[in-house]
């Protein structure tokens, strides 16, 4: 295998392997930002479950913009290849 195919694997397993860290990182924040809300206002659990949700939506917007982007570079190399 050419080294440039090495490089290029070696930055998808990168992409797609920070993927699942991005999102639970993205539920924490929203649950701790909604917890620190929450304490300081008296309103638990509205806004921790509020934010939750949140993170959730931001999580599965970065796997929806991933998923493009693997897309968009398949239907590249499928071009290239005819």
């Amino acid at each position: 295998m050419p080294e440039s195919d090495k490089s290029e694997v070696f930055k998808a397993l990168l992409a797609y392997g920070t993927l699942g860290l991005e999102m639970g990182l993205s539920v924490a924040i929203g649950i701790g930002i909604g917890y620190f809300l929450d304490s300081r206002f008296g309103t638990s659990p509205i806004l921790s479950i509020i934010f939750l949700l949140f993170g959730i939506a931001a999580g599965l917007k970065r796997l929806y913009e991933v998923w493009k982007k693997a897309e968009r570079e398949s239907e590249d190399e499928t071009r290239d290849t005819k």
